[in-house]
């Protein structure tokens, strides 16, 4: 089994004609390992994650996903294997949690059969148990806090697939506490069933405590990979975002102080 879930090659994209937000792009997301993809505003950051989970295609290069070029993998295929979430997700207000969770087996039917199977309910059943949504199963999405609803759109996930996620700026518009409730809920998913996770994230400390895997991106390029320790240093906070740092140890463990 190749030692990545993702690659991209050369890889460059543009939204305008003679304008390129990826230059010729290299990076990998190691399999079975929790990834951050982080760097400053505007460096492509949420470009690479629309082309990993196909709303764009690129202008040139390939994408890989475990060897194979994903171009060539059926989409339902490829849905059945990666699951995204976005930053922005629309619902209908009157759509109980158990109902969207339960659109996660969408992948796993055609157009012509949509019934759902026992293991489409066993699958939404086993997601909310795990992302802790069971208890408000019955609710109506519009009654839930924004900590609940992430919750909830990380259970349509995990219902969709365990294989990879791609979780695009999941704990934006999250108090504290529930940020750090998310990242734990995901580092757990990743331990229990070596869940492939490539989460684009703007917290510096959030990265070095989650991450086994960082990607520091600048200028629709990859400045720096590698284990959090490695890329994230003083040095490199400087370069990528212009900014002063200081890496320090508090309890054997190594955060970030800006000043």
């Amino acid at each position: 089994m190749p030692e990545n879930a993702f690659e991209m090659h050369s890889v460059s994209f543009g939204y305008e004609r003679g304008t390129r937000v990826l230059k010729d792009i290299n990076l990998a997301v190691p399999a079975g390992k929790v990834t951050a993809l982080i760097g400053p505003n505007g460096c492509g950051k949420t470009t690479a994650f629309a082309l990993l989970s196909r709303i764009y295609r690129p202008a040139s290069g390939k994408i890989l996903f475990f060897g194979r070029d994903i171009s060539a993998i059926p989409r339902r295929e490829y849905a059945q294997s990666v699951a995204a979430v976005h930053q922005y997700n629309t619902v209908p207000d009157d759509m109980t949690v158990r109902e969207l969770v339960a659109m996660g087996r969408t992948a796993y039917h055609n157009v012509f059969f949509s019934h759902s199977t026992q293991a489409d309910l066993d699958a939404a059943e086993r997601a909310m148990e795990e992302t802790r949504t069971s208890a408000f199963a019955e609710r109506r999405v519009k009654e839930l806090s924004g900590g609940q609803m992430q919750r909830v759109w990380l259970a349509l996930a995990m219902a969709q697939t365990d294989r990879a996620l791609l979780l695009d700026e999941i704990t934006t518009y999250l108090d504290v506490h529930y940020q750090l409730e998310m990242l734990g809920l995901i580092r757990s998913l990743n331990e229990r069933h070596g869940t492939t996770v490539l989460m684009v994230l703007h917290d510096v400390n959030q990265t070095l405590r989650y991450a086994d895997h960082v990607i520091m991106m600048k200028e629709g390029g990859v400045l720096a990979a590698g284990a959090p320790d490695e890329v994230i240093t003083d040095g490199m906070l400087r370069e990528t975002y212009g900014v002063q740092a200081q890496i320090a140890r508090v309890s054997d463990r190594k955060i970030c102080i800006f000043g």
